[in-house]
């Protein structure tokens, strides 16, 4: 209903009886916005997280990052990998194009003599194609390959249909392995982001790591190769960790396992996961000095050195050092490994 206006008052045709005089509507008015004005409770803020909070979360992120590092590292190995095979690939491609190129001379001359006797068909057509796909958009060679049955002609399709196979196949395999690298790259700096931004808050919190001496002695019963590897170890302790170091001065967990063996005369891989396939399984209850020891789904990897304890690069913020295998290590436990 429209509202209506005269000097006795307004017409509110919500308002029961439709008139109220101006009093009653300015005392309505004083109500409204004395509503609008009543001050907000405010929200309850959120807890600060503990130092062990802090501490924990960190743990799991940079258990994340060095899962995801064996992840890209392992990406990484196998672009390597196929590149050699691509390289090996190519090698034969330049073989078979020589056949093609030979096959192609064949049907040329036999196309010339077609010619000659009035029974070239398609083959002029043929010949003029400038590759291999061109030679197979010819649909109607193979016709003419039916109706001509000669070994040259059959070989030069032959030789044809391979390399385009063999082109394609290396062409989609190093598009598949890019694609996978630059996914894998991608999450990785991701979660290497998230671990520290929470190392930063960590260390407001004052829980940073704190570098310690540098250096140190291995004097337990090791002996042999397990001996040397765990003396290049504590020679390391205190060195800071970095992503994708092995040596000389800084190390990520799977770079300090490889080289301290390596000082030791034996070769192990460079990514956690595979070095658990590249050694012997060992049970707990008889780890022995310089077993590797894995934790979190083979997402980090250290060197057992007796008492419970190990020694490994932890993560991004920490040094080289030794931990026991209790309360995190222990419930993340994944295995062990003999070289």
């Amino acid at each position: 209903m429209a509202t209506e206006r005269s000097s006795g008052g307004a017409t509110v045709g919500w308002l029961p009886g439709g008139r109220v005089g101006a009093r009653a509507l300015a005392t309505l008015c004083v109500a409204a916005s004395a509503a609008l004005v009543l001050p907000s409770v405010p929200a309850e803020a959120a807890p600060k997280p503990t130092l062990k909070e802090s501490q924990a979360k960190l743990k799991k992120l940079n258990s994340q990052v060095d899962h995801q590092d064996n992840v890209y590292n392992k990406a990484k190995e196998e672009r390597q990998a196929a590149k050699k095979k691509y390289d090996a690939l190519r090698k034969s491609v330049a073989e078979d194009q020589k056949t093609y190129e030979h096959l192609r001379e064949r049907v040329a001359q036999l196309a010339a003599a077609a010619y000659k006797s009035g029974d070239s068909g398609d083959l002029p057509t043929l010949v003029s194609a400038n590759n291999p796909e061109d030679v197979l958009d010819q649909i109607s060679v193979f016709t003419q390959v039916a109706h001509n049955r000669s070994t040259e002609v059959t070989q030069f399709l032959n030789a044809a249909q391979l390399l385009q196979r063999q082109k394609a196949q290396a062409q989609q395999a190093a598009a598949d392995l890019n694609a996978k690298l630059k996914s894998e790259k991608a999450q990785l700096d991701k979660l290497k982001k998230q671990a520290a931004q929470q190392q930063s808050l960590v260390n407001r919190l004052g829980g940073g790591a704190s570098g310690g001496s540098h250096g140190g002695t291995y004097n337990g019963p090791a002996s042999g190769p397990a001996r040397l590897a765990l003396e290049y170890a504590y020679a390391h302790k205190g060195d800071p960790y970095k992503y994708g170091g092995a040596g000389p001065n800084s190390f990520d967990c799977s770079g300090l396992v490889m080289m301290a063996w390596r000082h030791a005369g034996v070769s192990l891989p460079r990514v956690v996961p595979d070095q658990y396939n590249a050694t012997r399984r060992v049970a707990r209850s008889d780890l022995q000095p310089g077993d590797l020891v894995f934790f979190d789904n083979l997402g980090h990897v250290g060197l057992y050195v007796g008492n419970n304890q190990f020694i490994h690069a932890p993560h991004t913020g920490t040094v080289v050092q030794i931990e026991s295998l209790s309360g995190y290590y222990s419930s993340n436990y994944y295995g062990a490994g003999r070289p």
